[in-house]
């Protein structure tokens, strides 16, 4: 069961993110991959604030809240990069 929800996101929130980063990609697709990973974040940034509303669990709200302002700031953080022209930075060691 764990292998499957691992595969259900790699493909539902990494695969999004890859094509969102990749400039070779046709932007249409990038927006709407974009489109897709804010609707999973926000959603379940939005779940849990709700539930723990609703049952009281304050804790679990706070870490929707939570992760719902670093998923803003990171994607705030990306686009003024992004505007500004700096290249994405890469992961592997440059030679």
């Amino acid at each position: 069961m764990d292998i499957i929800f691992e595969i259900l996101f790699d493909i539902i929130v990494e695969g999004p993110y890859v094509a969102v980063t990749e400039r070779r990609v046709p932007l249409l697709l990038r927006i709407a991959a974009g489109i897709l990973l804010i609707a999973v974040f926000g959603g379940l940034a939005a779940f849990l604030i709700l539930y723990g509303i609703n049952n009281e669990e304050w804790l679990l709200a706070a870490a929707g809240a939570a992760l719902l302002v670093f998923f803003i700031f990171g994607a705030v953080k990306v686009f003024k990069k992004r505007r500004r022209g700096e290249k994405k930075e890469s992961s592997t060691p440059e030679e």
